[in-house]
């Protein structure tokens, strides 16, 4: 029969290692382990060559306009210009028609004084005429006048001036300043004619006649 063990002796000396045995297989991958912290900012490295340029962009909208600037300084006053040439009158200012102590006007339209009366009138710079009338102690009908004409071929008369009334005795009367009409400005010959508006031949103490130019 077996007798009881005895005590655990001592343990002995370590042997010598033995041959490394051959490598086992890789084992599972680990968990992935927390990210370290970023490193430092390396230096800045060398600036690239230039890209080629892109496509010019569409224009944009015109803006709204500035505000104006302030004026500039007056500049200095240029030298005069030379004198021009002298001017001229526009034609003298009266001309004086027929002169008496009045006849008796026909019916109608009728020159004063006849063809013996008429002047000749330089009107190429005038721009405004009037015929002046001095009545007696006989004037015509309502409605009659008399009037300045004028002609360039002897032959076709147009009205020069407005008409001055011939109806009230005794005053001066007169037609009013008002443009020279269309066609006037030219050497012509002038007349003054008296319309009787009235149906029978009737006494006007026609005194003077003055055809004026400014």
């Amino acid at each position: 029969m077996t007798g009881a063990v005895g005590p655990i002796g001592p343990a002995g000396a370590t042997g010598p290692a033995g041959l490394q045995g051959a490598v086992g297989p890789v084992g599972p991958q680990g968990t992935t382990g927390a990210a370290g912290t970023t490193g430092a900012v390396g230096p800045v490295g060398p600036q690239g060559t230039t890209g080629a340029a892109g496509t010019a962009g569409a224009i944009g909208p015109v803006g709204p306009a500035g505000a104006v600037g302030p004026a500039g300084s007056t500049g200095a006053t240029g030298p005069a210009g030379p004198q021009g040439p002298p001017g001229s009158t526009a034609a003298p200012s009266d001309y004086s028609f027929y002169y008496g102590t009045g006849y008796k006007a026909g019916v109608g339209t009728v020159e004063v004084g006849g063809s013996s009366d008429r002047d000749q009138i330089e009107m190429v710079n005038a721009t405004s005429v009037r015929l002046v009338v001095t009545i007696g102690p006989s004037a015509l009908p309502s409605g009659s006048y008399a009037q300045a004409e004028y002609t360039a071929d002897g032959t076709n008369w147009f009205a020069l001036s407005g008409e001055a009334p011939v109806v009230t005795p005794n005053g001066l009367y007169s037609s009013g300043w008002q443009g020279l009409p269309t066609g006037a400005n030219g050497d012509y010959v002038v007349r003054i004619v008296v319309l009787n508006a009235g149906t029978a031949a009737q006494q006007i103490g026609l005194r003077q006649l003055h055809v004026q130019f400014k």
